[in-house]
């Protein structure tokens, strides 16, 4: 009797389940029909991601290389990571992306239907085969790499980020967790999600989000927005890469639009749109100082965590170019 009922408890609740997820698809639905949403629709001071969004359904990886034009997601679940060794990266997923790692090898993994970037820089023991005395960077790019998009292409990009449970604000170090570069070395990347230390700015608080646009004269914008530990932000980018007459950046974090000019995007000596990257690059663990700044403050390593990701790249002459696409890569909950 006692598994009868635990039975038909099971059932009963997996029917409620049921009903109340249609429910909520119809009321997607009915939203979709009667709201607009993405750039045009939304002010600066709205705070409500379009709720079309949230709807329920599975994903399903349907990617490209970086060249490649429309809509592009990885869903990660149906994704392989491939093991290497002695090595600062690898490509995966057919290599439409890569993984660039400095310097441990499991530096980005997997967990479930999420990208997980973990960076201890003290150790594992650094090999003689890398160049850097620290672990300092755990990111996936595009593919393949120094891309260069002409003038004029559009992208969009759409993913959630996580930071782990232990996150503490690191108040010495910079650090950024986005960045679209333009492949030359020693350059800066073109535009960047960073991650603030307490003596850059006054008034702002080390862990603030800035946005970055080295090309419009090292640009840097506060967003007031300072993740704590567990906390998620589901962030959308669109740019068109040009100069100060033809560029645009747009940037949303938790569906509030935090940045949005007629702008340059691309530098005047290097005049395209670059690779775009995503995880954890942490520039002053590459010296001791660095390292030990971090290590008095209690902070031993850094944990953050990457949903879905979905890109679209446009170029003159496809079918939606310059409209709204936000809806097509905002994150969405399954």
């Amino acid at each position: 009797m006692v598994f009868l009922y635990i039975y038909v408890t099971y059932k009963y609740a997996m029917e409620v389940n049921r009903i109340v997820i249609s429910f909520l698809l119809i009321l997607g639905q009915i939203s979709c029909n009667s709201n607009s949403a993405g750039p045009e629709g939304m002010e600066e001071d709205t705070d409500q991601i379009p709720a079309e969004i949230y709807t329920i359904t599975d994903c399903a990886t349907q990617s490209g290389q970086a060249a490649d034009t429309g809509l592009k997601v990885w869903c990660w679940g149906d994704i392989t990571i491939p093991e290497y060794i002695d090595d600062t990266g690898i490509e995966f997923s057919d290599g439409e992306l890569y993984i660039d790692s400095e310097c441990y090898e499991k530096q980005v993994s997997k967990v479930g239907d999420q990208l997980k970037f973990s960076i201890n820089p003290t150790g594992p023991y650094i090999g003689s085969w890398c160049s850097r005395n620290y672990n300092m960077r755990a990111e996936i790019r595009t593919a393949p790499w120094n891309i260069r998009h002409p003038n004029g292409t559009e992208e969009w990009f759409g993913w959630s980020y996580a930071f782990g449970d232990d996150y503490v604000i690191d108040q010495n170090n910079q650090w950024l967790f986005f960045q679209v570069h333009p492949g030359i070395e020693g350059e800066s990347p073109q535009t960047e999600l960073t991650i603030i230390n307490a003596d850059q700015f006054v008034g702002h608080d080390a862990g603030e989000i800035y946005i970055v646009n080295a090309a419009n004269g090292n640009e840097y914008h506060p967003t007031g927005i300072t993740p704590k530990a567990g906390e998620k932000l589901d962030i959308v980018v669109h740019a068109v890469w040009g100069d100060a007459s033809t560029g645009l950046l747009q940037v949303w974090i938790n569906g509030k639009r935090l940045y949005n000019k007629q702008v340059a995007t691309v530098y005047e000596a290097y005049p395209w749109g670059g690779n775009a990257k995503w995880g954890i690059y942490k520039w002053s663990w590459a010296n001791i100082d660095g390292v030990q700044q971090s290590l008095q403050q209690g902070i031993t390593h850094l944990e953050t965590y990457m949903g879905q990701l979905r890109m679209l790249t446009l170029r003159p002459g496809d079918h939606g170019y310059l409209g709204d696409s936000y809806s097509e890569v905002a994150p969405r909950q399954y």
